[in-house]
């Protein structure tokens, strides 16, 4: 079973404790989810393995960290029903709908309700109340005119971050803050860069949390100050965690990253530059399941699901080809099942020590 649908990905202390032990939940005291929006259409069936099946036995507590629609999955994932909560999720955000050219109120607009139909009557106090499931979902507040929904005062201002952050990444404190909501009394993520607050998640803000954390600015309006945090305007988290730079401070134990990539970009704004990735040496206790590249290249056109869709193609195509991925994508849950299940995860692994991000992608391409 070495060419499979998914590939392993190791730091260094991933992979040696997984040499040594094999693989077992009970490795691992964080759980990340990545921005990315349609693009977690390709991992939803190994969302469901994970929830139904790789932890079903958790009876320790564990941190999940996530931006946009990685704080939407793991919502899910601190719910009663899990399992219902993501299949709720994975159905309204294949059908959502919007108008011929939607205004950014009308897309927020249907995020809430999403949201609200995903968390139902008691959704929100089950994420905050989960005793095993520690959830720290990850949004931004602008800083003067990025607090603006006039186009005319944010766009020049996202300009102006996204070329200070092409400098440095530390310049990013300048226009934004992180807003991180947690479940716990205190919060069990600590980020060693950028300006961040921690900020209680409480029934009453948990929507609204999770909302701001997948609000583009420009697509969508952000949220105004969600009840119990600083007053402001609240946007999409990946400005400054996209998938997260892996330099934070967490429980002891392994990180799993259920990714759609292999490899991480560490802000929204750094997509676009090649030298921007996040290093092998930040991988030290991370382990990331992603689709392999061959499985992403037999997909229809290609490639996974993005935003773009919405734009490219028209509503009946981009619902069969959403609902084929999902389909398809099973494949990599399967794989990533028969991989631990058969205690061959050490074949599979692809050790990642501190060289750089295109040696270690040129190894992902050759498994």
């Amino acid at each position: 079973m070495k060419n499979t649908s998914c590939i392993l990905l190791a730091g260094e202390t991933a992979a040696r404790r997984i040499r040594e032990e094999g693989l077992s939940q009970r490795q691992f005291s964080t759980l990340v989810g990545a921005s990315g929006g349609p693009k977690w259409l390709v991992i939803s069936q190994l969302d469901r393995v994970l929830m139904g099946e790789f932890f079903k036995e958790r009876n320790e507590p564990i941190v999940t960290l996530g931006s946009s629609i990685g704080s939407f999955r793991n919502m899910c994932y601190a719910m009663a029903e899990p399992l219902s909560a993501l299949e709720r999720l994975e159905h309204h955000y294949i059908y959502q709908t919007y108008s011929e050219k939607p205004s950014p109120e009308e897309i927020t607009a249907g995020g809430r309700k999403m949201l609200q139909a995903v968390l139902g009557t008691d959704g929100a106090r089950e994420v905050v109340e989960n005793p095993i499931w520690h959830s720290h979902f990850v949004a931004v507040r602008g800083r003067g005119p990025l607090a603006s929904e006039n186009k005319a005062l944010l766009a020049p201002a996202l300009l102006a971050s996204a070329m200070a952050n092409a400098v440095s990444r530390n310049s990013l404190s300048a226009f934004w803050e992180r807003m991180v909501f947690h479940s716990q009394k205190s919060a069990g993520i600590h980020f060693q860069n950028l300006s961040t607050e921690n900020i209680p998640l409480t029934e009453q803000n948990t929507c609204a949390a999770v909302l701001a954390s997948g609000c583009i600015p420009l697509v969508m309006t952000g949220v105004q100050t969600p009840k119990g945090a600083p007053e402001g305007n609240y946007r999409d988290g990946g400005i400054t965690d996209y998938h997260f730079d892996l330099r934070f401070r967490h429980p002891q134990g392994l990180v799993l990253y259920p990714h759609f990539f292999p490899y991480m970009v560490p802000g929204w704004f750094d997509k676009g530059l090649s030298w921007r990735r996040v290093r092998g040496d930040a991988m030290q206790s991370t382990l990331v399941v992603a689709p392999s590249p061959k499985f992403v290249a037999s997909l229809p056109y290609g490639k996974i699901p993005d935003r773009n869709d919405f734009y490219k193609l028209d509503r009946e195509d981009r619902l069969k080809y959403w609902g084929r991925v999902v389909d398809l994508s099973r494949r990599v849950a399967d794989d990533f099942y028969e991989i631990w299940q058969s205690g061959q995860a050490v074949e599979h692994l692809i050790e990642v020590g501190a060289e750089d991000v295109p040696h270690m992608l040129e190894q992902v391409r050759a498994a």
